[in-house]
């Protein structure tokens, strides 16, 4: 049983392709037909192992809040980054929002020898320092 077709390279390519989208039909309707069991999705993992585990002890950062221009303790006192590089858990500097990210970057560079990670001040921060900052300038 010979064909004139039976020997040409596009029918070959033509029947791979064809059986390649086949495939893929058969797997698509496969695993949209399949239900989620939602047991199995509620159900926590649970690990037994004979190694110890180790405890991450968690540091305690000293926070650091900066506001006009100026860096702050939670006390609302002026904080001096060069009298105050001894403290080994690290700091964590609250900023503003509406800081630019250039400013932003200038004091990551500022503290890039200090173990400091940055965060946004929440509006009762903002709203404190605001407060407290121009009762002090009024007084």
């Amino acid at each position: 049983m010979n064909s004139e077709y039976s020997n040409n390279p596009l029918t070959e390519v033509a029947l791979a392709l064809s059986m390649a989208f086949f495939s893929i039909m058969v797997l698509s309707i496969f695993a949209l037909s399949q239900k989620q069991n939602k047991s199995l999705i509620n159900e926590t993992l649970t690990i037994k192992s004979n190694f110890p585990v180790k405890k991450e002890v968690l540091k305690k950062r000293k926070i650091i809040f900066y506001f006009n221009n100026n860096f702050f303790t939670k006390d609302f006192k002026i904080w001096i980054p060069k009298n105050d590089t001894k403290y080994l858990n690290g700091y964590t500097l609250a900023v503003p929002p509406q800081i630019s990210v250039k400013k932003l970057f200038d004091l990551k560079n500022t503290f890039k020898n200090l173990d400091v990670k940055f965060t946004q001040q929440n509006k009762e921060w903002n709203d404190a320092f605001k407060n407290k900052l121009i009762k002090k300038d009024i007084k």
